[in-house]
């Protein structure tokens, strides 16, 4: 039996138990392969790679048929599962026209669009108040001593050019809808006779005469006052001349601006025929 040991001695012993059940025994590791899997996973690179040789293919089968260089591809991506689909060349560029028209006809006026009644009056007013004045110089100068030319400018300015504005606004149909606003007719008539089938009277008479109630109107008017105001140039007193005529004058031409070229026509020289031919008025 072993005799008694010191701290010492205990110490020592201990660690080469230790250490003799720590050691390494190479013979304990079996020497075989590891298992190694028969299925090998694709890597994202590997994916990338198959990907990108689809594209490329496809573009080059795209870009034969369209005409369009090989290396350029249109692709449409789903916003809802990101899948890439292809766009076919022809398609894409017939997309672009129709954007490209739907812009320009966003841009430009639209040609169609009428006049503001108030500049449709004016367009009108303002030269037939100029009309005005100036046949009013022109009667003061004939038979007028002297020419005030102040009293010709406030009768044409607020006594006329009011007249005229409110008498063209009613006739526009601006204030009540007598006959249209604009007065431009509603039939379409070729100006080429030979597009239709043989030449009738009444594609001539809807050239020059359009049914309409603003001709029916305007025409009789005019005829009336070409009358009267040869009546009044040629046997009237010079001082009524002065009075009456530029009025008269500048409804006259109002009314044969209203109407038709045929029945401006017959507005102008109706009254010319009956002062020349009946009334034996001599033209100078």
């Amino acid at each position: 039996m072993e005799g008694s040991r010191n701290r010492k001695q205990r110490r020592a012993a201990a660690a080469a138990t230790t250490a003799h059940n720590d050691a390494f025994e190479p013979s304990t590791i079996p020497l075989a392969r590891p298992p190694t899997s028969k299925t090998k996973e694709k890597t994202l690179m590997d994916i990338i790679a198959e990907r990108q040789g689809e594209l490329i293919s496809q573009a080059t089968v795209a870009g034969a048929e369209s005409g369009v260089s090989p290396g350029t591809r249109f692709v449409t991506v789903d916003p809802t599962t990101g899948e890439i689909s292809g766009l076919d060349a022809s398609e894409l560029a017939a997309e672009i026209t129709e954007e490209e028209d739907t812009q320009s006809e966003e841009d430009e006026p639209d040609s169609d669009h009428p006049i503001p009644p108030f500049i449709d009056t004016l367009l009108l007013s303002v030269p037939l108040t100029t009309l005005h004045m100036t046949l009013a110089y022109l009667a003061a100068h004939q038979y007028a001593e002297t020419i005030e030319m102040d009293k010709l400018v406030r009768e044409s300015v607020f006594v006329a050019f009011p007249m005229l504005t409110l008498l063209i606004h009613l006739a526009h149909g601006h204030i009540v809808s007598f006959f249209g606003s604009t007065g431009k007719t509603t039939e379409s008539i070729s100006l080429f006779p030979w597009d239709s089938d043989k030449l009738t009277l009444a594609f001539f008479r809807k050239l020059l005469f359009p049914p309409r109630l603003r001709t029916m109107a305007f025409l009789p008017l005019a005829i009336f006052l070409g009358c009267r105001l040869m009546l009044m140039t040629n046997e009237d007193p010079y001082y009524a001349v002065m009075k009456g005529a530029p009025a008269i004058g500048t409804m006259w031409i109002w009314c044969i601006l209203e109407i038709p070229v045929g029945a401006a026509a017959l507005g102008a020289l109706g009254p010319l025929t009956w002062g020349v031919w009946w009334k034996g008025y001599g033209i100078l």
